[in-house]
């Protein structure tokens, strides 16, 4: 039975435009191998934004948009910040 691939780009379709290369490096940067301050999350949106660039795809913008928006809510914070870690799983835990 063949191994279905794993689907980084939760918003956008992964298939196109070489995108799930990009998102797994974006999401990795923000939680397993990441984590940080602001500049490194700066860093890494703009590390899946130069990546869509260069794959001519046409979300590259409104993918950096949403990412410097609503970015702060998945990243791994680390340091002296109000919570560390990634708000989103402690959200999540207290909703169970």
């Amino acid at each position: 039975m063949a191994e279905r691939e794993r689907d980084y780009c939760y918003f956008l379709d992964h298939r196109k435009f070489n995108r799930n290369i990009g998102c797994r490096l974006h999401d990795n940067a923000y939680g397993i191998n990441g984590g940080g301050g602001e500049r490194e999350r700066r860093a890494a949106d703009m590390a899946l934004f130069r990546h869509m660039r260069a794959q001519r795809d046409p979300m590259a913008v409104l993918t950096l948009v949403g990412c410097t928006l609503y970015g702060w809510f998945f990243f791994n914070y680390t340091g002296r910040w109000l919570w560390r870690g990634q708000l989103v799983r402690r959200f999540l835990k207290a909703q169970q």
